[in-house]
């Protein structure tokens, strides 16, 4: 542990690793750019003991912002702890690391529902045979438990410590309690980590004259799931023909929920957030049996009303206004990831937090935004 850590550019020369589908040989340069300007940053910091942090440079799947093709790549630093060889006595290096820091241009999130038709007829513009066209607008909601999460995205001024490596709908925060040491939250419930638990450190640096992201108001939500059960008629009708008579009246019934509420509800209704129930967030109903029995399940979706309780999921998406005056491309990013895995009982990994992690230039990096 106190032996002088050491760093290798392990990418200098070498091929930028990941996917390369949808990328054109600029756009790979413009990575690179980036991905060398992220080490520039970070790599004067590099003042660590009792191992060696090994770069690379990864290109991630193109991705939405609404509408909008995003491209997105990671500054990887691997943390390789040093150990004793158990014969010769001398300095070995573990092959694999479990402590790395990522360094996210335009990263993703956890969406509110999951892509289960895989068929043009859901891409903009419909029937497109692009597979990198996006979605219709619900396929690009978020949904987030806690707001304190999307806080942290969109003001970015401190570390976020969570329980996964992505910011998912139902991640557990992670606090570090003096004489308790690392432990999950969950409501008001406090589980000390176990010595084995992976604790991850999220920051997101974002421009914040105008959030990142902002609530679906219901009325978008219901003005995109009606959209959506257009789209859904004719995936149905096309993949099941001998059953129209029992899929265009569920499909009715469908609108019909979707479409009252529109009609029947003021504007401040309306404008007031889209909240979903955590424990049947795509609404097939099928958790709830006597529902089952009065309703066709033809499809998904089967949407009723909105969560009210204390529990439930926001719905969020990224906010137009943002994407179009910070635009995400190849060149720079608009939004930009740090995080760092670490465990709990690690002693390499718990000062290699204290003495690079929580150093970090951000102001530096900060500037690398558009």
């Amino acid at each position: 542990l106190k032996e002088p850590g050491r760093f290798l550019d392990a990418h200098v020369g070498g091929a930028i690793g990941g996917g390369k589908e949808g990328w054109t040989a600029a756009e790979i340069a413009n990575a690179r750019k980036i991905m060398t300007a992220f080490e520039a940053v970070i790599k004067p910091g590099l003042a660590f003991t009792g191992g060696q942090a090994k770069a690379s440079f990864n290109l991630n799947s193109k991705r939405h912002y609404n509408q909008q093709v995003v491209s997105s790549c990671t500054y990887n630093l691997g943390f390789h702890k040093f150990v004793c060889h158990t014969q010769t006595h001398k300095l070995g290096i573990v092959t694999e690391y479990l402590n790395v820091l990522r360094v996210t241009t335009n990263p993703d999130f956890e969406r509110a529902f999951s892509f289960d038709y895989n068929a043009a007829v859901f891409r903009n513009p419909k029937n497109s045979q692009d597979p990198l066209a996006p979605l219709i607008n619900i396929y690009g909601y978020y949904a987030f438990g806690n707001t304190a999460v999307v806080a942290a995205i969109n003001n970015g001024n401190d570390f976020l410590d969570v329980s996964d490596e992505n910011i998912a709908s139902n991640v557990m925060l992670v606090e570090n309690r003096p004489g308790k040491g690392y432990g999950f939250v969950l409501g008001n419930n406090f589980e000390k980590a176990t010595g084995g638990s992976y604790i991850y450190r999220h920051r997101y640096l974002t421009h914040t004259d105008i959030p990142f992201l902002i609530p679906v108001s219901r009325k978008q939500f219901l003005q995109d799931l009606l959209e959506f059960y257009e789209r859904e008629k004719s995936y149905l009708l096309a993949e099941n023909p001998g059953g129209k008579a029992e899929i265009e009246e569920a499909n009715e019934k469908k609108k019909t929920y979707a479409q009252t509420l529109l009609n029947n509800n003021d504007p401040k209704w309306l404008a007031e957030p889209a909240t979903v129930a955590k424990e049947n967030k795509t609404f097939t109903t099928y958790d709830n049996i006597s529902k089952r029995n009065k309703e066709s399940t033809w499809g998904q979706f089967y949407f009723t009303e909105f969560y009210t309780g204390n529990e439930g999921l926001n719905l969020y998406r990224v906010n137009p206004e943002y994407v179009k005056k910070y635009p995400a491309t190849s060149a720079r990013p608009s939004v930009i990831k740090i995080m760092y895995r670490f465990r709990a009982n690690d002693d390499f990994g718990n000062n290699v937090n204290k003495d690079v992690i929580n150093k970090l230039d951000i102001n530096g990096l900060g500037k690398l935004l558009l």
